[in-house]
């Protein structure tokens, strides 16, 4: 079959952008597959996909969702020569079904925890799907770092995950910025052992969301570690803390956070708001290492929001 010469140029657009049918449209006719071929390649590999179902996936009447449905996704990958991952990261969340109207309430609720709010909330609901509740967080460590200017600029994060139910394959990233930041100053990096999905940032607040895509479905009672970064421009607001918001509970938390002299805080003190509806308090004061690292740790975290704040005179 006769390619036409800038087919090649549409499929790297499409796989950057979408949609998942016209990428998987353009990535076919560029290989010179037809489905026929496709499917039996497929069969060849163990893995089962109807002829109908390649044409409904092409034609976008439907999409893949189950777990067996995105293996062969991933299969189609390799069959036709693409990166890994890059058609599965335009499919996005599953689409709303049974408990959905559960999980919006909680989106909202999660996007009362954390300014600004409403923005927030706009991003989160963007991305969640009806398998985000199927992980929880067994520990978390973040590590963040803030600049001489006072400027936080680093938040590499380490997690362990434990799949509770279904068969998830991807965890929900969030981070709000200070107020002042702006939107396009975010930035986000997969270190280990998860690959980047859909990436989200709000127009007018700097609140940025991100699809952290697994090599796999996980089992229930499965775990997973990955490692993912959030950076923020030199031009970003001065900080005076750093503050987690929780939507479920964590089994162990630890944050750090390392300044850069000159400039340093004169007091440090944690950060508290024990559920959506409370008021965020003060707790105890906390020390400066003589390294410059602030750090606090906590056990058996219930939802709500957790930090350290700081003043600089």
């Amino acid at each position: 079959m006769a390619v036409p010469p800038d087919v090649g140029d549409e499929v790297d657009v499409l796989l950057r952008a979408g949609p998942f049918h016209a990428a998987l449209r353009a990535a076919v006719e560029r290989s010179g597959l037809t489905l026929e071929r496709l499917r039996d390649r497929l069969d060849r590999r163990g893995i089962h996909v109807s002829l109908s179902t390649l044409s409904y996936w092409r034609l976008g009447r439907s999409r893949p969702e189950r777990a067996d449905s995105l293996r062969a996704v991933q299969a189609i990958e390799t069959i036709l020569g693409l990166p890994r991952h890059s058609l599965e990261a335009l499919l996005g969340p599953p689409r709303p079904r049974g408990r959905w109207a559960s999980k919006q309430q909680q989106t909202r609720d999660y996007g009362r925890m954390l300014e600004p709010a409403q923005s927030l909330a706009e991003i989160v609901q963007a991305l969640v799907g009806p398998s985000d509740g199927d992980l929880r967080l067994w520990s978390q460590d973040d590590a963040a770092t803030v600049d001489e200017h006072g400027v936080l600029r680093t938040i590499h994060t380490r997690q362990v995950l434990r799949a509770v139910a279904g068969h998830p394959d991807r965890y929900l990233a969030v981070y709000c910025a200070d107020a002042g930041t702006p939107p396009d100053a975010l930035g986000v990096e997969a270190v280990r052992d998860c690959r980047l999905g859909r990436v989200r940032r709000h127009p007018g607040a700097p609140v940025i969301a991100v699809e952290l895509l697994f090599d796999q479905s996980l089992r229930a009672g499965q775990t997973h570690l990955l490692e993912y970064r959030f950076t923020i421009a030199e031009n970003g607001a001065r900080s005076h803390d750093y503050r987690r918001a929780f939507r479920y509970p964590v089994g162990t938390y630890v944050a750090s956070v390392q300044f850069t002299e000159p400039r340093l805080p004169v007091r440090c003190y944690a950060l508290a708001q024990p559920g959506v509806d409370a008021t965020q308090v003060h707790g105890d004061e906390l020390a400066l290492t003589p390294g410059r690292v602030l750090h606090l740790t906590a056990k058996d975290v219930r939802p709500g929001v957790l930090g350290m704040g700081w003043d600089w005179s």
